[in-house]
């Protein structure tokens, strides 16, 4: 009786020494804390914004502000930095109505993604990915896994 009491306590303990491994690391920037994506590690995290990186051309800018310019204001913004406009969508995650904007540069593709937090703030997160690949869909996608771990 007393072996499988330890058995058990064992069992016990590796599970819970394997959920404590599989736990996503998290970023704090000001009031706001959020899971970083699998594979990413962040560079710089400052009281506005974090910056993570997976490799040389894949990288994730999470912005928290206070205001924001329009969507055509930052349209124009980056075309004027010789970005390509290439497309617009709009949804819902996380109870956020989000606004993202593609542009293309330099065989890139940067996603700008825009919504007003339930404290009257803005989050803009840009993802840059090498253009030959696609971004994911849902939840497959590093910044729906953001916006929905955002606290």
């Amino acid at each position: 009786m007393k072996s499988k009491s330890i058995i058990l306590a064992l069992a016990v303990l590796i599970m819970a020494f394997s959920i404590t491994a599989i736990a996503a690391e998290s970023a704090s920037v000001g009031d706001y804390t959020f899971d970083i994506p699998d594979d990413y590690k962040s560079i710089d995290i400052t009281d506005t914004q974090a910056t993570l990186e997976k490799d040389d051309t894949h990288a994730i800018v999470v912005i928290f502000a206070d205001s924001v310019s329009s969507s055509e204001d930052a349209k124009s913004n980056l075309e004027s930095k010789g970005y390509t406009y290439i497309g617009q969508n709009s949804y819902d995650a996380n109870g956020y109505s989000v606004n993202q904007q593609n542009f293309e540069k330099n065989d890139l593709t940067v996603y700008s993604y825009d919504f007003k937090m339930k404290d009257g703030k803005y989050c803009i997160i840009t993802y840059t990915i090498p253009s030959s690949e696609q971004p994911g869909e849902n939840d497959d996608n590093p910044v729906t896994d953001i916006i929905k771990s955002l606290k």
